[in-house]
């Protein structure tokens, strides 16, 4: 089983995991509701503001997730963890 490369969380419990293929979405008490999103599918990663920060992730099918109230250094590597991961499998552009 292999390891996160980072995770942060948002409000209300929201806790987003970025391995080394996919994006995990984790929300609910405990972490029982589970979205996943493969690298190849994620089109764009943004971030918004500076203290409340929202980190938004877009698929392919135009489906947008929005973590609200992420500290900046935590969206901020999230979004470099995906970017990374998708210059490394050639998926980014």
């Amino acid at each position: 089983m292999e390891g996160p490369i980072t995770q942060a969380t948002g409000h209300n419990n929201t806790i987003v995991v970025v391995y080394e293929d996919r994006v995990e979405l984790r929300s609910g008490w405990q972490g029982q509701n589970v979205e996943s999103v493969k690298l190849r599918d994620v089109s764009v990663v943004g971030i918004r503001g500076f203290v409340n920060v929202t980190l938004t992730i877009e698929n392919n099918t135009g489906r947008v997730y929005r973590l609200d109230r992420m500290a900046l250094p935590d969206a901020r590597r999230v979004k470099k963890a995906v970017e990374q991961q998708k210059r490394r499998a050639g998926l980014y552009e």
